[in-house]
């Protein structure tokens, strides 16, 4: 019997298929330029893709993209990346969402963010386009994000008609035409159709929210948790928010989790005095890539949120320099002596009695310190130190330190390997079986010479993450499961599998 040798492009489209299955985005899409056999049996089995990561400047791209995973995405991430295209992406990409079956998480991310910079200015997003695919959502969105960008104000009623579908959905749904600082977020006169939302987690920038804004979303019945960046800007004003007028309007409580990105240290003290006040419930703290460890505050820390406070993140990339005059941080102004020479994580894991997870990159910790954290507070589920050092004198050779100074990591530094016995010890008082986070594993930002966009990487990776712990495992050598997916563009996506 005579068999038609098998070549590349009349592969069957089971075993193609599942070739596919196994690709990134950029593969994939180079795939299908082989062939038209290739191609068709992408757009046949229509791809499945839990997190899609679309750049607005790309926007054939995002077409392709849009077309194959659009039914299936659950969660939507958008940079902005060039202002310019934005209205087309909004108005031709955005609408096509709304044929998307469980839409949880949306996220949009502004050039502040994308490119690391400063002086980026803030962006508008359509509000009728936006506001209308949440409301379309409503059932099923979990989570609501403006990093960098806001809401935009109607300009007119011809906005409502830009696409069949934005038209369908926005007819409940009333558009103030004047800016008002309730409606940041979400429209206070849609706030009755919104009562039976999904939507648990806001996050905000903290310039972009006020005490009337979480008025508005204290009508959602689900929303818990308010997560607040704090990045470094031109204008620099911190307005505090009436915490006490707002707990009559959250019954069930508003868990605050507050990010502070690059920002300065002189800074911190605004942020002591008007957003880290009394009456916030502060649950999670994540300092990342301020290049300074201000002690100042992980005390103030511990004086006020030590009975919510469940999660602390102190993250820098390895300091610029190679001359040891940069390695040491003198100990700042303090306001209880007693607590000098005293590591201020010790006092953290002594007395924030629901501590659950506590990482620091970008310091150098000594490995008694670092077992006193897992001895004094027992239920840490997760712990992440990159540098641990094992002599006090380790840094001799360098300019004198005192025992309170902070110890930054150089960029010339190398990986000091923990003694196995030391771990062993660790992990007698941990639930989970801990080891030391190799430098060679840690996220590119945390490396030394990272770039901007890998910063933007790692500080939506934290940002995105819920508040605690999503579900505990038993199994020792599990440790306990995070909510930690990865929102780089070459993520595998899955195709729909077949029914035997």
């Amino acid at each position: 019997m005579f068999k038609m040798p098998l070549e590349w492009g009349s592969l069957p489209l089971l075993p193609l298929r599942c070739i596919l299955d196994h690709l990134s985005t950029e593969d994939a899409l180079a795939a299908t330029s082989t062939c038209r056999h290739w191609r068709n049996s992408l757009l046949l089995y229509e791809g499945w893709k839990d997190i899609l990561v679309l750049r607005v400047g790309q926007l054939e791209k995002n077409l392709f993209l849009t077309r194959i995973f659009r039914k299936h995405t659950k969660k939507l991430l958008v940079y902005i990346d060039c202002v310019t295209e934005l209205d087309k992406f909004l108005l031709i990409i955005l609408p096509q969402f709304f044929d998307t079956a469980t839409l949880k998480e949306l996220l949009f991310v502004g050039p502040r963010y994308v490119h690391h910079n400063q002086y980026s200015p803030i962006v508008k997003v359509n509000r009728v386009i936006v506001e209308s695919l949440v409301f379309k959502h409503s059932h099923c969105i979990r989570t609501l994000a403006f990093m960098g960008c806001e809401m935009g104000t109607m300009k007119s009623e011809n906005e409502r008609y830009t696409h069949k579908h934005v038209e369908y959905y926005s007819r409940p749904l009333s558009f103030s035409i004047r800016p008002s600082p309730t409606d940041t977020v979400l429209s206070r006169c849609n706030a009755d159709l919104m009562v039976f939302s999904t939507l648990k987690h806001i996050l905000v920038d903290y310039e972009q929210i006020n005490t009337d804004t979480l008025e508005t979303l204290s009508q959602l019945n689900n929303f818990t948790n308010l997560s607040l960046n704090i990045t470094r800007k031109k204008q620099f004003v911190l307005k505090p928010i009436d915490w006490q007028r707002l707990r009559e309007r959250y019954p069930k409580g508003l868990d605050v989790a507050v990010n502070i990105i690059s920002l300065p240290h002189r800074k911190f003290v605004d942020v002591i005095e008007n957003v880290l006040v009394e009456g916030l419930t502060l649950t999670s703290l994540k300092v990342m890539f301020c290049k300074n460890m201000y002690t100042p505050l992980l005390s103030h820390i511990v004086r006020l949120y030590q009975s919510t406070l469940r999660e602390l993140v102190w993250a820098d990339s390895p300091y610029e320099a190679t001359d040891s005059y940069h390695r040491f941080l003198k100990h700042m102004s303090h306001t209880e002596p007693d607590t000098y020479n005293v590591n201020p994580f010790i006092l953290l894991c002594w007395q924030c009695v629901h501590l659950q997870r506590l990482v620091i990159h970008g310091y150098w910790v000594w490995q008694y310190d670092l077992l006193g954290f897992v001895r004094l507070r027992k239920g840490l589920c997760q712990l992440e130190v990159s540098a641990i050092y094992r002599h006090q004198d380790a840094f001799k050779g360098d300019e004198p330190c005192e025992a309170e100074d902070v110890v930054r990591v150089l960029v010339g530094d190398h990986h000091a390997h923990a003694h196995h016995d030391f771990i062993d010890e660790v992990n007698l008082y941990t639930d989970f079986e801990w080891k030391p986070s190799p430098w060679s594993k840690l996220h590119p930002a945390l490396r030394a010479r990272s770039t901007p966009q890998q910063r933007a990487d790692y500080i939506i990776q934290e940002v995105r993450r819920p508040l605690g712990i999503t579900k505990r495992v038993n199994d020792r050598s599990s440790g306990y499961e995070y909510f930690n997916e990865n929102i780089r563009d070459d993520v595998v996506f899955k195709l729909p599998t077949t029914k035997k």
